[in-house]
């Protein structure tokens, strides 16, 4: 561990939202493809919880970061249904979903952020498995206290490390707390990285991923409008491109495996 790393502060349990144990704020339930990460292209069906406390300035789902009165499911048809919501009907909805829409194995826990109701998440999760599914919990990382609850029901955990240019705070500690809880799971993290992120910012979390477990595979993701659009101008594409490759090499020399992926749902152009 490096010195002087993790300041004296982290994100605790009264940052989280649990409306009950079995029932919580969804955002919307659709089937589409992994667009993220190391299982990029898997069919799977995403329950995009609603609530996040995170301040991304690319935030990509907006629509979730607040609580709202309905969660719309896309299935056959587009329906709205109440919030909050049962675990139960999520699962059944899920059902349904994959009904029409499989076959599929795989159902993304996604957000908002899942950690925030990790009561309603957890009783999601267990729900899910007894229905042989396999459960992919994708969190922005900062919800420790959310991660001891949801960790035994879920088999994949891809996790973001949110840089400070990214949000405007220090996450580093409570990102390291996050980590030391991963191993032992099938796991990945994933930073975004856009043409203003300072390469040492990349570099500082390829250090803490390392002090915690080299082997845990690291995702640096182009930030999609200025990678795959170009709406800031060629020049910021070009500085990204270079970004992206020094993040690498210098993530290789640290870790077992570093990969880049864009945004492939971005590309295909789909949910």
């Amino acid at each position: 561990m490096v010195r002087g790393m993790f300041p004296e502060h982290s994100r605790g349990p009264e940052l989280i939202h649990t409306p009950g144990t079995d029932v919580g704020y969804v955002s919307e339930i659709f089937c589409s493809v992994q667009g993220e990460g190391l299982y990029v292209g898997e069919r799977q069906v995403f329950v995009r919880t609603a609530g996040c406390t995170a301040t991304c300035y690319w935030c990509d789902t907006k629509a979730s970061k607040e609580e709202k009165d309905k969660c719309v499911v896309h299935g056959h048809t587009k329906r709205l249904l109440p919030n909050p919501i049962s675990a139960a009907t999520v699962v059944e909805e899920t059902l349904a979903l994959v009904e029409h829409r499989g076959p599929v194995r795989t159902v993304s826990l996604t957000g908002g952020e899942p950690l925030e109701q990790p009561e309603f998440t957890a009783a999601i999760a267990k729900r899910l498995r007894r229905k042989k599914f396999r459960v992919y919990l994708e969190t922005s990382g900062l919800e420790f206290w959310g991660l001891r609850k949801v960790r035994p029901h879920v088999d994949v955990i891809a996790m973001d490390i949110k840089l400070p240019h990214a949000t405007g705070e220090d996450h580093w500690k409570a990102h390291h707390e996050f980590l030391s809880y991963l191993p032992g799971k099938a796991s990945f993290v994933k930073i975004i990285v856009d043409a203003p992120t300072p390469l040492e910012e990349i570099k500082q979390a390829v250090r803490l991923i390392a002090s915690v477990d080299r082997d845990l595979p690291l995702v640096l993701q182009p930030e999609s409008t200025t990678y795959l659009k170009s709406l800031k101008g060629s020049e910021a594409r070009k500085i990204l491109g270079w970004l992206l490759e020094e993040g690498q090499r210098f993530a290789l020399k640290h870790l077992s495996d570093a990969r880049v992926i864009p945004q492939c749902h971005r590309i295909l152009k789909v949910r």
